[in-house]
């Protein structure tokens, strides 16, 4: 970005920010639900230990819980995404951190509730269940709190272990505060420019055409982060040994089993991702060489990763992604078109373009029955198109979930949301690839289309080599430091890349670049996610008889059944190798293009 600084929050066009007034009208709406959620959590706790007195008890228990909750969401992101957006917004900052207290005091008071439920037993629960209709639909509810049994502990430890959410919680604010605030990156001094550095405008540096400009602003990136790894690092060491605490609180094997069991996805899906990628990093190694010869390089370096291998590199004003992506995803129908149009037209679901203080990355978040907000930077380019199509997903998936499910059912695991994103992604990449006859504009797709098979098919399976190896380390009571996370992180992007580019100690910092450590193994499930999604999609896109009906089934089936089985009823068996191999089967597809074009060109 060609600017000595970015514009403020207040310098943006309201119409391309998201529209929050969608949760409250204003800050006094805010605080009086505030209060309102306060006295309502006071009230839990006249119901702790009279839950099995009578059906009609239960039930009014229920209906106050649940609003509850519906009301803490509304809360949690009216109070908390103004500061993802201005790191630098003090009182939106205070009104996050408020929040987040009264999310800790919800926690304590409802942690008598999962024990006396457990307490009461499966067969009262179903009785007191037949008695009132109003709770019939809690059965799978129940169901799935039964399975936990073994890993809920005594109301007075679950008060505690709820109570430690909070302080924990720090470190991911500490995190970010950091690392999308207060990190300073030297800026880029270029053709007679200073060019900004930020985690919002590196992905467009990264990809510029010019490969000097690529490695200074690789350099500045990657060397503010090394300025700052030790910190860093206790800030994930203490993530990483909160899980084991967690685990070790509830009787889990361990912090895999800790964080995957309660989301009903068995180790056997991360271990078939972590498997099939070790053993197809050959297609990423052609892949390397392929990019080097058609880059025309003596050695190809990790700031050549990102440079586009397109002559004529697409300039996409939003408008006309916006346009493309309506039309990618025609094949779901009227019913899915009608609520993505009306969000990205009318609705303002999208926080759109880059300013001072906004984190990196982009995001999707909702509350229950409230309409999705979306945060990302657009930079006019074929990438921002496929991101917006992510994020997109996961807002629809959400409209179509909270549409068909009651609260408690209104969630999923982290694969089947991955899934709903790629799928967008892959349909609207196939779109394009339909429509467009250029060699030049088919290559720049087939770019953007590699961008994103790199970071969940290449960047995730590694991270959660480097989590698999860290939590492991810490399970036995070994002192990591920077260093030691330096080396690991190092030496398994050298796997990656083989022969085709040298690692060293800036590669070896990109585990400080991802807040997805915070949540402990979540980053494998892009690649399960993509996996399914490239499967799916193909169905869709080619027309298949109920490919998708069984689509949208998935998006709208929530956690009212184990994601394994909404996905095996969708078409995909994610504990088995075979779809992570059909998606690396389709990443071969677009490396023997790409060495076909090489060779075309005598490279």
């Amino acid at each position: 970005m060609a600017a000595t600084t970015l514009p403020t929050r207040a310098e943006l066009d309201a119409t391309y920010t998201w529209d929050l007034a969608a949760l409250y009208p204003d800050e006094r709406a805010y605080r009086d639900d505030f209060t309102a959620a306060a006295r309502q959590i006071d009230e839990l706790a006249a119901f702790a230990g009279r839950l099995g007195s009578s059906a009609g008890l239960l039930a009014d228990f229920f209906e106050d819980y649940w609003s509850l909750v519906a009301r803490l969401q509304r809360l949690r992101n009216f109070a908390s995404l103004p500061l993802t957006v201005d790191q630098g917004d003090q009182s939106a900052r205070q009104r996050a951190g408020q929040f987040e207290g009264l999310q800790g005091r919800f926690s304590m008071a409802s942690a008598f509730v999962a024990p006396e439920l457990l307490g009461l037993g499966r067969q009262r629960l179903a009785e007191l269940a037949a008695e009132d209709k109003r709770l019939s639909y809690l059965n799978s509810y129940f169901d799935r709190l039964e399975r936990q049994r073994p890993h809920v502990r005594s109301s007075e430890v679950e008060e505690v272990l709820g109570g430690s959410g909070e302080p924990f919680e720090a470190l991911e604010r500490a995190y970010n505060s950091l690392v999308n605030g207060e990190l300073p990156f030297a800026p880029v001094s270029h053709g007679g420019q200073t060019l900004v550095v930020a985690r919002s405008t590196y992905p467009k540096l990264r990809m510029a055409r010019d490969r000097e400009l690529r490695r200074k602003a690789y350099h500045a990136f990657h060397d503010g982060f090394l300025a700052f790894d030790d910190t860093i690092a206790e800030l994930y060491l203490g993530r990483v040994k909160q899980s084991v605490f967690l685990a070790r609180a509830r009787g889990y094997e361990d912090t895999v089993q800790e964080q995957l069991a309660p989301r009903e996805v068995p180790r056997a899906v991360l271990d078939a991702v972590v498997g099939t990628f070790e053993a197809k990093l050959g297609v990423w190694h052609r892949y390397w060489e392929a990019r080097r010869r058609l880059l025309g390089l003596e050695e190809l370096a990790e700031w050549d990763i990102f440079a586009p291998l397109s002559s004529a590199p697409m300039q996409v004003p939003y408008a006309q992604g916006v346009q493309w992506i309506v039309a990618g995803m025609s094949p779901l129908g009227e019913e899915y078109l009608g609520s993505l149009r009306e969000g990205l037209f009318t609705r303002r679901w999208v926080d759109v373009y880059p300013n001072l203080g906004k984190r990196d990355g982009a995001f999707c978040s909702h509350a229950y029955g409230v309409q999705p907000q979306i945060m990302i930077s657009y930079q006019d380019d074929l990438e921002s198109v496929s991101t917006l199509a992510h994020e997109l997903g996961h807002a629809m998936h959400a409209v179509l979930m909270d549409e068909a499910q009651p609260l408690p059912y209104a969630n999923y695991a982290m694969m089947v949301a991955e899934t709903a994103s790629n799928f967008n992604q892959a349909l609207v990449r196939a779109h394009l690839l339909d429509r467009l006859k250029e060699p030049a504009d088919r290559l720049a797709v087939l770019d953007e289309a590699f961008h994103n098979f790199h970071r969940y098919f290449f960047i995730m399976p590694t991270l959660v080599r480097l989590e698999l190896a860290v939590h492991a380390a810490v399970e036995r009571g070994e002192g990591l430091s920077s260093t030691k996370l330096n080396v690991i992180m190092r030496d398994l992007f050298q796997e990656g890349y083989g022969d085709h580019i040298r690692a060293d100690e800036r590669t070896g910092v990109t585990w400080a670049q991802f807040g997805h450590l915070y949540q402990p193994f979540y980053t494998f499930q892009y690649a399960a996610g993509i996996a399914a999604a490239a499967a799916l999609a193909d169905d869709v896109h080619r027309g298949r008889p109920g490919a998708v009906e069984r689509y949208l089934g998935l998006l709208r089936a929530g956690s009212s059944v184990s994601p394994i089985e909404a996905m095996k009823v969708a078409g995909v068996d994610l504990t088995t190798a075979e779809p992570i191999e059909r998606a690396f089967a389709v990443l071969e597809g677009y490396v023997e293009q790409l060495e076909d074009l090489a060779r075309q060109q005598g490279n």
